[in-house]
């Protein structure tokens, strides 16, 4: 480039514009950065608090059955409904764990 204030190009006009025509660019990668890690963040809880209940449900159905079968209602529905909500509180825990790993794998400026 010279140093000619009309050639296109140059001068410190041409730099202001290109910076100014480059950050709204700049401002929507990171607004649609966050909005993909908030989603993200999102669709995680929803997954394990459809999890935590449906293993509570399924723990409290089998012990239902277990309990019809063997004709010692409720003993077994209590057992297996604490049970599943034993296995449903470490799964919250190992995908919350996940999820940390992953996020401090991705560093601070990517979400």
């Amino acid at each position: 480039m010279s140093n000619d204030p009309k050639s296109p190009g140059s001068g410190l006009e041409d730099l202001d514009a290109r910076l100014k025509a480059a950050r709204p660019k700049l401002d929507e990668e990171a607004i649609l950065r966050a909005k993909r890690s908030a989603n993200d963040a999102a669709s995680q809880a929803l997954t394990v608090a459809i999890a935590f209940v449906l293993c509570i449900a399924v723990g409290a159905g089998a012990g239902l059955w277990v309990d019809r079968f063997l004709g010692t209602l409720p003993w077994f529905m209590i057992i297996g409904f604490f049970a599943g909500f034993a296995l449903g509180f470490w799964y919250m825990l190992f995908k919350a764990r996940q999820f940390a790993e992953r996020q401090k794998e991705r560093g601070p400026d990517d979400g």
